[in-house]
């Protein structure tokens, strides 16, 4: 199989944004792209929208988070929702400002949390163990990658279904083979 050339793009901060922009459009209504034999699917989609987010910086790349909050909800009667069923991803269902220190210190200290997670494929929430393994900002909300003790597998956990959460006296090693990209663009969260 031969490797595509890699583009060099000289692009001005206002052209990287727009494109920053299109690219969580697409990704916010679109599962996938075709362009003659290239397909393109939400795991290239987000990779493009990290490596254009790393070129934008931080600041800018919320402000267009923002943009795309606005640009949604004054359309948003008019396009069917993609998912139906599954509430809106950029507005938390809780608090994550006193969540996210005790995952961090969880991370830091390699501690097993307990959290009490809302399932929006169950709509309950349910205890479980985690042993926090990385933590990432996807656009307007954080995922927790874990090993979850209850399912024992590595799942993703939006932070913002965390209702509860508790730091146990209990440590963990994480895997040394664990590679955070493996996860980082699964749509099942």
């Amino acid at each position: 199989m031969s490797s595509l050339p890699r583009l060099q793009l000289d692009l001005k901060l206002s052209e990287a944004l727009f494109l920053l922009l299109s690219a969580k459009l697409s990704h916010e209504f679109l599962e996938s792209i075709r362009i003659e034999s290239f397909m393109f699917g939400q795991k290239e989609m987000g990779a493009l929208l990290q490596k254009l987010e790393s070129a934008v910086g931080d600041q800018y790349a919320r402000l267009t988070d923002d943009v795309l909050d606005e640009l949604i909800n004054s359309f948003l009667p008019e396009v069917p929702i993609r998912n139906v069923g599954v509430t809106d991803y950029s507005h938390p269902m809780y608090d994550i400002e006193s969540i996210l220190p005790k995952i961090q210190l969880a991370l830091d200290e390699q501690q097993v949390l307990r959290i009490d997670y809302y399932s929006m494929d169950r709509e309950e929430v349910n205890t479980r163990d985690v042993e926090p393994y990385f933590l990432e900002k996807r656009y307007n909300y954080h995922i927790l990658m874990g090993y979850c003790r209850w399912r024992e597998d590595i799942r993703l956990f939006r932070v913002d279904r965390i209702k509860n959460i508790q730091l146990r006296e209990d440590r963990f090693s994480r895997p040394a083979d664990f590679q955070a990209e493996e996860y980082s663009h699964d749509e099942h969260i």
